[in-house]
């Protein structure tokens, strides 16, 4: 099947190095109008570093941030030659979240990190970085408004992801 590039965009490490995202599409010439995509690319030096097939179709990263960005990824600078890359998933409006996947890009090598379910009830760009969700959100959209309540919340595991220093950290509490 043919494979097409939907989309591109240039990103650079804080020292300088490029990089190159593209978002790719199987069977189809143009992005459907929903906007979702079949996989992503990054090269570097006119190098693919990584190519990645995730389990379902990703999308924007609204599902992560709370609405606050419907950007294709979120780029976390980690140090000054890396950094952390964020991919969203399509919701189905089951009752798993979406897809998230992390992947941390230092000089000539990308790596997938992360690949689980997200959806994101609190979020914090920029400097501060972090990002709390759950992975279990059966029975959110039973009402006309999509709450992220205590009563919601409590019964599941909550998982929180954050810039400390130059490092992404990650826990998990019930």
């Amino acid at each position: 099947m043919p494979l097409y590039t939907y989309m591109e965009y240039d990103v650079h490490s804080d020292n300088g190095y490029s990089y190159c995202i593209k978002m790719r599409g199987v069977g189809n010439k143009e992005m459907s109008k929903g906007g979702d995509y079949d996989f992503f690319e990054i090269h570097h030096n006119g190098k693919m570093i990584l190519r990645y097939n995730p389990f379902g179709i990703l999308y924007d990263n609204r599902y992560m941030t709370v609405n606050a960005s419907k950007d294709y990824f979120i780029k976390v600078p980690l140090s000054n030659g890396s950094f952390a890359l964020f991919f969203g998933g399509w919701f189905f409006g089951c009752g798993e979240a979406p897809e998230m996947i992390v992947v941390v890009v230092s000089g000539d090598k990308a790596k997938v990190v992360f690949d689980d379910n997200a959806y994101s009830y609190k979020y914090t760009s920029g400097e501060n970085f972090s990002m709390e969700y759950v992975d279990d959100v059966e029975g959110l959209y039973d009402s006309y408004t999509v709450e992220f309540t205590e009563n919601f919340l409590k019964p599941r595991t909550k998982y929180k992801i954050w810039r400390e220093g130059n490092m992404l950290k990650y826990k998990s509490w019930k």
